[in-house]
């Protein structure tokens, strides 16, 4: 159940994954049912049709969401380590900091290399951990960042320091007549019988992160001098207790509601859902508190800044039920916009379903690049990226003797080479003007001559604007 945001190599490029909680059901399991976010799998020698069967899903993200993350990186300050095969760690992001330039020694001109393959940068090491585990958040043991639903380490979670007893969860196969009492009787490896998905074991998943290749990782998972029924202790540590009681999907289609929904679709459905945790016990499904919520697409991966914008947001979670002292009631979730510099706007949706948040985006937002989150109460979901991208505005522009100067915004940098897509155009002119220089904010090109209107390309988009020509001064000769 818990979220692995990677694509499985298990599953072919062009898949297309819909997540409905009551479509994918191994009853009982293993594996486990896939309904929160996507298949377990591994991620290892990845290709890149793997990268694109996420990063280009159309039913996930809109296509030029990843470039437009990427453009909104010019200008800020390139991290050490970095994927850019041309960026200097501590220097700021440039254009060529990932693309190239090329020479034609027929046409005495550069052109510009565009390329869509995220491996170019983003190097696969051949039997080594994913990308995506290669980045210093996953380096740092920063499960969470992509995880949501998991505890990290270190954040002052609850683990239960009181000896285990007949009803503490196994890391593998329970004691249970069909295994119930330990993690491995939902999460285990199989097909799933529905959606015909291979799952893989825990240990596949986990040591496919690549963590089983550095030796000083495995005490993250692994306490090799503790007792078989203590050894879940050590998978707490990530996997606290609340956020366990608090996994849930919607197994009926009217709503989560702890105790009343079917078995196997959660950790506290129904009764059985204990048992497959603790064992065979006569225990009764607990009352749960904010079940996490989790996200699996917006309907706009990129807007504009300066216009407010309604995004609806699919996932399950977003509500829930909840029996209080006075009765039950039910929770619902709230939009987190987190920026890079880490600070962070809550926005009020309008209107909020189980599966569906409908939410304005304000906009007075910055341009930059968002990870989105629902938050109900003190459960968090998963993190998906929002890209807000600058407005391309042309405020004003003079022509005089065919050079024009052009204020406006969004411009960001210029690139002098062939299919750059940035430059500076008349309308019907068939080559584009020649630009003198280029900033975020202004512009001055020599275009031959003076037109009633100007173009400009940039990374960000085009904008047309009004030219006004300033008539040439005739300076009379001076007699001597």
């Amino acid at each position: 159940m818990l979220k692995k945001f990677l694509c499985s190599l298990a599953l072919p490029a062009t898949l297309t994954i819909t997540f409905a909680a009551s479509s994918w059901a191994t009853v009982p399991p293993p594996p486990v049912n896939q309904n929160m976010g996507i298949p377990d799998g591994v991620f290892n020698n990845l290709v890149e049709a793997n990268c694109r069967g996420c990063h280009e899903d159309t039913t996930v993200v809109k296509p030029e969401t990843i470039p437009n993350r990427h453009h909104l990186l010019v200008g800020k300050v390139i991290p050490d380590p970095t994927a850019a095969p041309h960026g200097v760690p501590g220097a700021a992001y440039e254009c060529l900091s990932c693309h190239q330039l090329v020479w034609s020694d027929v046409t005495y001109s550069y052109s510009f290399v565009s390329f869509r393959d995220c491996l170019l940068c983003h190097e696969q090491q051949a039997g080594q951990a994913s990308v995506h585990h290669l980045t210093a958040k996953a380096q740092a043991n920063d499960c969470k960042a992509c995880h949501g639903p998991i505890d990290n380490p270190g954040d002052g979670h609850y683990i239960p320091s009181y000896a285990p007893s007949l009803v503490t969860p196994q890391t593998g196969i329970g004691t249970g007549a069909n295994g119930e009492g330990g993690c491995a009787f939902c999460h285990n490896a199989g097909v799933d019988a529905v959606s015909g998905i291979t799952v893989y074991s825990n240990a596949t998943t986990h040591h496919s992160t690549g963590l089983g290749i550095d030796s000083t990782k495995c005490v993250l998972c692994h306490d090799t001098n503790a007792d078989d029924d203590a050894k879940v202790r050590q998978c707490e540590a990530c996997h606290g207790v609340k956020s366990l009681h608090n996994i849930q999907v919607d197994s009926d289609g009217d709503g989560i509601d702890p105790g009343t929904e079917n078995a196997y679709f959660g950790h506290i459905g129904k009764q059985d859902d204990c048992w497959g945790c603790h064992g065979f016990t006569a225990l009764s499904a607990p009352y749960s508190g904010p079940v996490i919520p989790d996200i699996t697409s917006l309907s706009d991966s990129t807007i504009t800044a300066g216009f407010a914008t309604q995004l609806t947001i699919t996932g399950v979670a977003f509500s829930n039920m909840v029996q209080t002292p006075t009765g039950p009631i039910e929770l619902t979730s709230t939009i987190c916009l987190k920026a890079a510099d880490g600070s962070e706007t809550v926005l009020t949706p309008d209107s909020v379903s189980e599966n569906t948040i409908v939410v304005m985006v304000p906009a007075t937002m910055s341009a930059g690049s968002y990870a989105v989150t629902a938050v109900k109460g003190t459960s968090v979901s998963n993190s998906v990226n929002l890209a807000i991208m600058p407005q391309v505005k042309v405020a004003s522009a003079s022509c005089a003797s065919g050079v024009v100067s052009i204020s406006g915004s969004g411009f960001s940098q210029y690139v002098n080479a062939t299919g750059s897509g940035t430059g500076v155009s008349l309308p019907d002119a068939v080559a584009g003007c020649t630009v003198l220089s280029w900033t975020d904010t202004s512009i001055e090109a020599n275009c031959g001559e003076c037109d009633p209107s100007i173009t400009v390309d940039s990374v960000y988009g085009e904008a047309t604007g009004a030219v006004t020509v300033k008539k040439a001064i005739i300076k009379k000769p001076v007699r001597k």
